[in-house]
């Protein structure tokens, strides 16, 4: 072999390892994945009977994004005390309490949203509201009386540990 040759077979090497670099840098870095919601009240929990809980996540480094769906069917139970949803994977922090939005349709009332705090250990969190009266936790009867159709949409974004 020329050295000639042998100079294309080495520039040949390195434009194959800069395009398997650039392929790794172009794929996507996390896949949505499914996890069970775990939804609990602090009295009594709620249970989703024939509604509709989903959740999904993906993680990209350390961040991970996911949303909620919570459709109440016909058999769905609100629970008593303040309702709490689970997170995909425990959050590196509790200092950042912020970690997303929610929206709510009242079905054929209203609309609603606002923000999402973390609670107790980072492992889960509960939905804060604020209206004309002050601030509240979500409940059975909080922000309104929960009922066939109602939805509730989270968004969230937090680090993880």
């Amino acid at each position: 072999m020329s050295s000639f040759e042998d100079a294309i077979i080495q520039r040949i090497r390195s434009l194959e390892r800069e395009v398997e670099r650039l392929q790794r840098w172009e794929q996507p870095v996390g896949n949505w994945q499914a996890y069970t919601v775990s939804w609990t009240a602090t009295t009594t929990n709620p249970s989703i009977g024939n509604g509709t809980l989903v959740g999904r996540y993906t993680q990209i480094g350390k961040t991970i994004m996911g949303n909620i769906l919570l459709i109440c069917g016909s058999t769905t139970t609100f629970g008593s005390g303040y309702w709490i949803f689970s997170l995909p994977k425990v959050s590196a922090s509790s200092n950042t309490p912020y970690l997303g939005n929610f929206a709510i349709l009242d079905y054929g009332t209203r609309f609603y949203v606002g923000t999402i705090l973390i609670d107790n250990g980072c492992a889960y969190f509960r939905v804060v509201f604020r209206d004309e009266d002050g601030y509240g936790a979500f409940s059975s009867t909080l922000p309104h009386v929960w009922a066939v159709n109602d939805e509730l949409q989270i968004a969230f974004t937090y680090e993880t540990a």
